[in-house]
């Protein structure tokens, strides 16, 4: 009875891999959680020796702590190939919806809808209009085979496939309540930042943008002349303001942080206001009023800071293992962990 209630929500992330068990009831319960870091455990040197061996590994050493076994899994898909369309719908069943999907995406898409395999959620129904709004993730087909492939040598079940993005998405509309004007998520990972804008009238903006933490880790490693494997460790000791350790080596001659991070912040801030132009064009409503970040690049020192600078609008960050719509049972959360498991979690919560 116990392990029918528990769901493993899987996130399979460029440079850290994380998981999260949820006990389900009236309020869910994090049972467990866990992460593994390819490059602090030394699986990896530089994004070139990226394999499925090194995942299909680290994956089956992080299962290895949730109690009771793994057979099933929620996992997220990650890639700058994949879509997020959204589309106006008549009320449908689910059969004739997924058809009526299929025959609309030509027009959504820029290669051929025959190459990519798709899923959907119904945001909102208005029966009385006859109509539904609907977000669709769309995914190359090569791809989710690799996917699916790297769980089946893992001896998984995948429950379900999302998109991070909707997976973010899920997890703020199960945790938080409904903003009442405009705001802006930025979940920033390793290679790219997933732009959401929310306001309670309108659906939801997605986007996406080849800026993370790894943006900076190529900033250093160009400067410094140094590996890869190196600039990481510089940028983790130097940038994070979450870092505890006893041996923070001395800041590397050559590498000014403040104007590093401020050449990533401008990039994000040109990335943002274009989103925000196009929403409030698209619906009328007023710019964005507040932002908040979250995934670990969102750590990054004075990062929250230089955004509200530039933007002119409140920054803050998002820890979604704050959320009273759910209970943290593990004795080892400390402070901002819950930054690393949006996307995780929002897989385990988003029903």
């Amino acid at each position: 009875m116990f392990a029918e209630k528990k769901i493993i929500g899987l996130d399979i992330g460029n440079n850290v891999i994380k998981v999260v068990a949820l006990k389900k009831g009236k309020k869910p319960q994090i049972e467990s959680f866990g992460f593994i870091d390819l490059y602090q455990s030394r699986k990896l040197n530089k994004p070139e020796d990226m394999n499925d061996t090194v995942i299909v590994q680290a994956i089956r050493e992080l299962l290895k702590e949730v109690k009771g076994g793994v057979k099933k899994v929620r996992t997220t898909f990650s890639s700058v190939n994949s879509f997020i369309r959204q589309m106006e719908l008549p009320v449908l069943q689910e059969d004739e919806l997924k058809s009526a999907i299929r025959f609309n995406l030509e027009s959504l898409i820029p290669i051929s809808s025959e190459n990519v395999e798709f899923d959907f959620q119904v945001v909102e129904t208005d029966r009385t209009a006859n109509k539904q709004s609907v977000l669709v993730g769309l995914v190359p087909s090569s791809e989710m085979k690799r996917h699916l492939e790297i769980l089946t040598r893992n001896h998984l079940e995948p429950d379900k496939v999302d998109i991070s993005a909707i997976a973010v998405y899920n997890c703020f509309v199960a945790l938080e309540p409904p903003p009442e004007k405009t705001t802006a998520i930025l979940n920033i990972g390793a290679d790219q930042t997933t732009i959401i804008v929310i306001h309670p009238a309108h659906f939801p903006y997605f986007g996406s943008v080849p800026i993370g933490g790894n943006t900076l880790t190529r900033t250093i490693e160009k400067k410094r002349h140094t590996s890869f494997f190196d600039s990481e460790k510089q940028k983790v000791a130097n940038t994070f303001h979450y870092l505890k350790t006893e041996n923070t080596p001395d800041e590397p001659q050559g590498i000014d942080w403040k104007s590093a991070i401020l050449e990533m912040t401008n990039h994000l801030t040109d990335e943002i206001k274009k989103a925000d132009v196009y929403y409030q064009i698209l619906h009328g409503e007023e710019p964005i009023s507040r932002i908040l970040l979250t995934g670990g690049g969102a750590l990054l020192k004075n990062l929250d800071f230089l955004l509200a600078m530039t933007l002119k609008a409140p920054v803050e960050l998002w820890n979604p293992f704050n959320s009273d719509r759910i209970e943290s049972i593990p004795k080892n959360i400390e402070g901002n962990d819950g930054l690393f498991f949006t996307t995780a979690l929002g897989l385990v919560v988003g029903d």
